[in-house]
C-alpha cells in the first residue's frame, strides 16, 4: 500500500473558502484540483456542510449552499471560526463535534483528487490555515486520523509559512531583495515581508506580519462610500514598503478583486514586480509537502517566523567510541511540535551538557545540568530519560526522569525539570 502513496498534496483551509492543490511530477508543476458543480470546474470551495433530515444527506461546497436555497436544510457556516473559539459546530439547534465536522468535510473534498490521480493515495499533506489554535490544531489532528492518514504524513502550518516556500520557490529575481506580501479579506488587512539573510547556507529566511485592519477594512470599503480605497492603500503600502529593498509584491484575497485595486496596484509597480491571485496559500503549502516528502530542491533555505525555534539544541554523549552531540531539535521547526525523548545511561558523570546553537545570533552557548538529588548507584546502572518541549519559541522545557535499572536497581521514580531561555 505504501508505494502507491504518491501524492503530494496541499490545503488553504480557511473560513470562508478551502482550495485543493497537488503535485504532478510528469510537468514539475504544482497544479489545482477543483470538482465539478454542473458544467464548471470549481476550485474556491465554500467551507461549508449542510443536512437533509428527510433525504438523510450530507453536501459540501456549493452544492450544500444551493440545497440551503431550494429546501429546508441544516447549514453549518463558519466551522473553523466556531471550532476555534467555542470547540463546536452549530446550525439551528442541530450540532456536530468538530472532528465530525472536519471528518465529513475533508472526506467529500479528498475525493476531489480521485478524479486525477484514480489509482493514487496521499504521501504528505499539508494544511495551510489562518490561524493554529488548539482546537483548530486538534480537531484536524481527529479527522484525518479518523479517515487514515496517520501524524507522519500530514503537516498543519500557518498561511505566512506557505507564502514562504511559495515565494522562494519562484525564479530567483523575484526573490533577490525582500519579497512583500498584501492579505485583504474579510478578517482584514495585513502586510507581510520576507527577508533572507545570505550570509551563510541555509540561507535563513524570515518572515514579520503587521496588522492594518485598523487603518483599512472591509467595513470601510462595503459601508463607506466616500472612503477612497485607492489613495487608503496605495498610502499604507508606501508606508510599509519606505526604504525596503522589495523585489516582488503579492495581493490575495477578495478584497483586491474590486476595480480601485487595478488602479492602485499599479502605482506600486515601479521598480518591483506585482504579482495578484488566489491560490497563494495552496500553492505554498504543496511545494511544502514536497519538501516534507523529502522531494524538495530548497534545502538551501532554513524558514524562520514567530512560531519556529531559532535553535537547535544537543546532547553531549558518549557513542560509538567516541564523544559527540546528538542532535534532539532542530532550528526552523515549530515550537508547539516539539515533544523530544531521549534514553541514556550515565558512566560518572555528574552533569548533562546540553549545546544550544542560535543561527540569527550565530551563537553557541552550553547549559551543565547537575544530576544531584537522584539516588546514588554503581557506575552504569541508572537509565535516564531526558525529554524536551516548549512553553515558546525562546523557552524550553527539560525533564529528566530516573528509570533506574531494570529489576537490579528499581527507579526511584524522581523527576526534575528545568526551564531555559534560549
Amino acid at each position: 500500500m505504501t508505494e502507491d502513496r504518491k501524492l503530494l498534496v496541499g490545503v488553504d483551509l480557511s473560513n470562508d473558502f478551502t482550495q485543493l492543490s497537488c503535485y504532478r511530477r510528469d510537468i514539475d508543476k504544482v497544479i489545482p484540483a477543483g470538482r465539478l458543480v454542473g458544467r464548471e470546474r470549481e476550485y474556491e470551495c465554500p467551507t461549508v456542510l449542510s443536512w437533509q433530515p428527510v433525504k438523510k444527506e450530507w453536501l459540501f461546497g456549493t452544492e450544500a449552499l444551493m440545497a440551503a436555497e431550494r429546501e429546508e436544510v441544516y447549514l453549518f457556516r463558519d466551522m473553523l471560526k466556531q471550532i476555534s473559539e467555542k470547540n463546536k459546530v452549530t446550525a439551528g439547534d442541530m450540532e456536530l463535534e468538530p472532528v465530525d465536522a472536519l471528518v465529513r468535510f475533508f472526506v467529500k473534498l479528498l475525493s476531489c483528487l480521485k478524479e486525477y490521480f484514480p489509482s493514487e493515495t496521499i504521501r504528505k499533506l499539508v494544511i495551510s490555515v489562518s490561524d493554529k489554535t488548539d482546537n483548530l490544531v486538534n480537531a484536524l489532528k481527529g479527522a484525518l486520523n479518523r479517515i487514515g492518514i496517520g501524524e507522519e504524513r500530514y503537516v498543519i502550518q500557518l498561511h505566512q509559512q506557505s507564502y514562504m516556500y511559495y515565494a522562494l520557490s519562484q525564479k530567483k529575481e523575484l526573490w533577490l531583495n525582500d519579497v512583500a506580501l498584501f492579505e485583504f479579506g474579510r478578517e482584514g488587512l495585513f502586510y507581510s515581508q520576507i527577508h533572507i539573510d545570505r550570509r551563510n547556507i541555509p540561507y535563513i529566511v524570515g518572515v514579520k506580519k503587521i496588522d492594518l485592519s485598523q487603518n483599512l477594512n472591509w467595513d470601510m470599503m462595503e459601508h463607506d462610500s466616500s472612503f477612497k480605497m485607492e489613495y487608503a492603500f496605495v498610502n499604507l503600502a508606501n508606508t510599509q514598503m519606505h526604504k525596503q529593498m522589495i523585489s516582488t509584491i503579492y495581493v490575495t484575497g477578495e478584497g483586491f478583486q474590486g476595480e480601485w485595486a487595478n488602479t492602485a496596484l499599479s502605482q506600486l509597480c515601479t521598480g518591483r514586480r506585482v504579482f495578484r491571485g488566489g491560490n497563494l496559500f495552496t500553492k505554498g503549502a504543496c511545494i511544502a509537502a514536497r519538501e516534507f516528502a523529502g522531494e524538495g530542491v530548497m534545502s538551501d533555505f532554513l524558514f524562520l517566523d514567530q512560531e519556529m525555534i531559532h535553535t537547535g539544541i544537543s546532547l553531549r554523549v558518549y557513542k560509538d567510541a567516541k564523544m559527540q552531540e546528538l542532535p534532539l531539535v532542530r532550528a526552523g521547526v515549530p515550537w508547539k511540535d516539539v515533544d523530544v525523548s531521549v534514553d541514556f545511561i550515565t558512566d560518572d558523570e555528574e552533569e548533562l551538557q546540553l549545546t544550544i546553537q542560535n543561527v540569527l545570533r550565530r551563537e553557541t552557548t552550553v547549559h551543565l545540568l547537575s544530576l544531584e538529588g537522584f539516588d546514588e548507584r554503581p557506575n552504569k546502572m541508572t537509565r535516564f530519560t531526558l525529554r524536551l518541549r516548549f512553553a515558546d519559541a525562546s523557552h524550553c522545557i527539560v525533564t529528566l526522569k530516573d528509570n533506574g535499572f531494570g529489576e537490579y536497581c528499581p527507579s526511584s521514580n524522581r523527576i526534575w525539570e528545568r526551564y531555559l531561555s534560549l
